[in-house]
């Protein structure tokens, strides 16, 4: 088939390479000059799936009564946004699981050398974060992962740099975690898509859908593009919404904001081996070849305090933990990073043909869409194909949330 795909981040360019792996005619359509420009220039990239949905089954435990109300107001509402009544952290595992597998296949067959550091401690510097801790640690190990609860002196020796100065109670230690650079993968496997036939048109932001009997992409003001599709696969993040609703296909997406900072390293005693997360302020320092990335939590789209308030906040624990890793001062190149990041309400992506027929979506990754992303792009390929998958699609299917069409 020749299909159009919307958005040139990670999970639209391993879309595009499975799509092209299966034989389809595959053009990506980018609003940027390059691929990886938007949520996956400069995100963590932790790869630690049974991290990643014990956190998520937490939070959903947390927030049920909360989320039940919410969803009983919906109904009266008659409104899509319904949150999960089940925890999502088994779903989220099957796709997080997946996607490592199928990151490192795609890395060993296309010899792709990308920057990656193994292993990551949680550390945390208060007794009432002991329990916290503990739980994580049981989720995490009846998951299938591997998981060291420790001293802080055990912690200490491993992570020689952590300032002495900080309390530390105790820590997590996942061996079997990995950090890669994202945007180098995206770019590496955009190359890698283009030399199969994949063709990108870079610098083209998509207005609109035109949905037919074959599909037509309008460009740059409603312009159309001058050949038709028998699909299109949006992949647009945060744009997907707008362009779903001119197919009057409603999805629950809300817009978060993800922030970073990135800079070189000063001095390697200083800084981390691998990446240690703190546990109360769910602040990331991960260690990046020769520079270290800070990450933050996402916060809700405009309810960012104004100036470079959340920035302060990753320098904070930057100090807190590793004083003098990174350069800084005029000419230190330090980045800071701000990029819009979309998700649904359940937490869980959507993955799939829409109402609309020749509509498919993978999106709403939220803050997961790095580890999730290779599973997904081959779950859509199967789907477009008509192939069983290897893991049940229907957690992901957007059916799932009633009245997902207008």
């Amino acid at each position: 088939m020749k299909l159009a795909v919307i958005g040139a981040g990670v999970i639209g360019v391993t879309t595009a390479y499975e799509l092209s792996c299966d034989g389809h005619e595959v053009t990506v359509f980018e609003r940027t000059s390059t691929a990886a420009e938007g949520a996956s220039f400069a995100n963590m990239g932790l790869l630690a799936p049974a991290w990643m949905a014990a956190k998520a089954s937490a939070q959903w435990l947390q927030d049920r009564p909360a989320g039940l109300a919410s969803w009983w107001r919906g109904l009266r509402r008659s409104s899509p946004a319904v949150p999960s009544r089940t925890d999502p952290g088994n779903a989220l595992l099957a796709l997080a699981d997946s996607g490592a597998r199928r990151l490192d296949e795609l890395c060993a067959s296309l010899q792709l050398s990308v920057d990656s550091h193994q292993g990551m401690m949680i550390v945390w510097r208060e007794t009432r974060d002991s329990k916290r801790a503990e739980d994580l640690h049981t989720r995490i190990r009846a998951y299938g992962a591997e998981c060291h609860l420790m001293p802080a002196e055990q912690a200490r020796a491993l992570e020689s740099a952590l300032n002495a100065e900080t309390p530390l109670q105790g820590a997590l230690v996942m061996t079997d975690a990995w950090s890669v650079n994202c945007r180098q993968f995206t770019l590496l496997l955009r190359a890698a898509a283009q030399r199969r036939g994949c063709r990108f048109e870079f610098g083209r932001a998509v207005s609109s859908i035109q949905a037919g009997t074959k599909h037509r992409v309008l460009c740059d003001g409603e312009v159309p593009f001058p050949e038709h599709f028998d699909g299109v696969v949006l992949c647009a993040g945060s744009g997907s919404d707008g362009l779903l609703a001119s197919l009057g296909v409603r999805l629950p997406l809300a817009d978060w904001e993800g922030h970073s900072l990135s800079a070189a390293v000063r001095e390697p005693l200083d800084a981390p081996v691998a990446v240690v997360h703190d546990l109360q302020h769910q602040v990331s320092i991960a260690r990046m070849s020769q520079r270290i990335r800070v990450s933050g939590p996402a916060v809700r789209a405009g309810r960012t305090a104004g100036g470079n308030t959340p920035f302060k906040a990753l320098y904070a624990v930057l100090d807190d933990w590793f004083p003098g890793a990174i350069r800084r001062g005029n000419g230190a190149g330090v980045q800071e990073w701000t990029a819009r990041i979309t998700s649904t309400t359940d937490g869980l992506p959507v993955i799939g043909q829409t109402a609309r027929p020749g509509i498919w979506v993978n999106t709403g990754h939220g803050m997961h869409g790095w580890v999730t992303a290779c599973s997904s792009a081959r779950l859509l390929a199967d789907m477009v194909a008509g192939r069983d998958s290897a893991f049940d699609p229907a957690p992901y299917s957007a059916p799932r949330f009633a009245g997902h069409t207008e």
